[in-house]
């Protein structure tokens, strides 16, 4: 099998400035040679007023047209054309038809489409014309054969004709199918590379967003607290330790939360492996983790407590986390209220959305850079975009009748649980 595609690569290989194919021009020649063939035995209309010699020349123009049927298959055709004409004046030779016919084929393969579908026509108002001329001599007794006859004109007109342009049509349909068939299959390889494209920069953002998570308040702390370590100017032994033990504890919690995102990015090892989510109910260890770092933690909770989705829940958690990290490390003076409600709509007793609320101060003559970095921040686009999963609402900025407090706030419901739905609102918290 290699062997002939190897074969027919070579023979459709351009010769001559790419104006001939080399296949079509060997064809060429073995037509001609076997009309030769023909000739010398005599396959030809024998009349007493004409020299056959003629009829060689005749063979040799519509044989020269061959070559040039896939480059210019109308145009040969034409020319074809007055040549069957001349040879039927002074023959008609046998062979001539049969290369015709190679034309026709032609036309149909790899003409024009209007071309194509106009020869189709042409033959077969032919095909009547001859079908009327018999029914005409028969009438008259002036075919010899009788009806036999008759039926074996149209036969070999069908032979000659006929079949060549329906096998070339057959064959233009199937190469318009394969052609359609890998433009298809191009569009699904581009589209599934967008999508693996568009599937990675999710996930990296994902992993951007939870690394943030896990690792910006348990730094921010340790951070803090040894920027006060160094800027004590005696070494008070007691509160070097205690700023210690503040470090190692945030060391070993950012620590063990790497480990559970690792362990679930391992999970495809070991699929018996249960996935870990960050809870609200944990929260109480991120404010003590605050609270010893320096900071005035408040937390208020209003409403009554429901379970709730676990996305939800887990974006929870994340949010109240970035915002102690917040004022871990830009609250001046270092205190923040956080408000938790679960909040109903109308007559409901049952909550149907957990409201979120941190405030904390800021300082009043700031660094000009303390707002964009609040306001810019990985942090902040990270919370909009959990909250967005989740098919919420999210607001962070200075408050309208204070400037010196900064307050972030989302809104996230609860009145489902994770349903396929989820789904779209995922998707389209993405998409924001």
């Amino acid at each position: 099998m290699t062997l002939l595609l190897r074969r027919y690569a070579l023979l459709d290989r351009r010769i001559l400035g790419g104006r001939l194919y080399l296949g079509s021009t060997l064809w060429a020649g073995l037509h001609l040679a076997f009309g030769l063939l023909l000739w010398g035995l005599g396959a030809y209309a024998h009349r007493a007023d004409t020299d056959p010699h003629w009829m060689l020349l005749t063979l040799v123009g519509v044989c020269a047209i061959v070559p040039f049927r896939r480059t210019a298959p109308e145009p040969a055709l034409v020319v074809g054309t007055a040549v069957l004409v001349a040879d039927v004046a002074v023959g008609p030779s046998s062979w001539v038809f049969f290369v015709y016919g190679e034309l026709l084929y032609a036309v149909a393969v790899w003409g024009r489409r209007r071309a194509a579908y106009g020869s189709l026509v042409a033959v077969i108002i032919g095909a009547v014309v001859v079908v009327v001329v018999c029914v005409y001599l028969l009438a008259h007794g002036r075919l010899p054969g009788g009806a036999l006859e008759g039926i074996q004109l149209l036969g070999l007109y069908a032979l000659v004709f006929f079949s060549p342009m329906l096998g070339g049509l057959s064959v233009r349909e199937h190469q318009l199918r394969a052609r359609l068939e890998r433009e298809r299959a191009e569009q699904v390889a581009r589209m599934a590379e967008l999508d693996r494209g568009n599937a990675v920069a999710e996930e990296r953002t994902r992993m951007a967003r939870e690394l943030h998570d896990v690792i910006a308040n348990h730094l921010s702390a340790i951070a803090v607290q040894s920027t006060a370590a160094l800027s004590m100017r005696a070494p008070d032994p007691e509160q070097v330790r205690q700023v210690l033990d503040v470090v190692r504890e945030n060391s070993v919690q950012g620590l063990a939360e790497m480990r559970q995102m690792i362990s679930v990015l391992r999970a495809d090892d070991a699929p018996d492996l249960e996935r870990i989510t960050p809870r609200l109910s944990e929260v109480d260890r991120l404010v003590d983790s605050v609270r010893e770092a320096g900071v005035d933690v408040r937390v208020q909770e209003w409403g009554t407590a429901c379970p709730l989705p676990a996305r939800v829940d887990a974006a929870a958690y994340r949010i109240v986390q970035e915002s102690l990290t917040n004022a871990l490390r830009y609250a001046e003076p270092q205190r923040v209220v956080i408000t938790v409600e679960y909040a109903a709509s109308g007559p409901r007793q049952e909550a149907d959305r957990l409201v979120l609320t941190a405030v904390n101060p800021v300082p009043v003559q700031p660094d000009p850079t303390w707002r964009s970095e609040l306001g810019g921040g990985s942090g902040i686009a990270g919370m909009r975009e959990r909250v967005a999963m989740v098919g919420g609402r999210f607001e962070a900025g200075p408050l309208e009748d204070a400037e010196t407090w900064w307050r972030v706030r989302a809104e996230l419901p609860i009145g489902q649980s994770d349903t396929p739905g989820d789904t779209d609102g995922q998707r389209a918290g993405m998409g924001a």
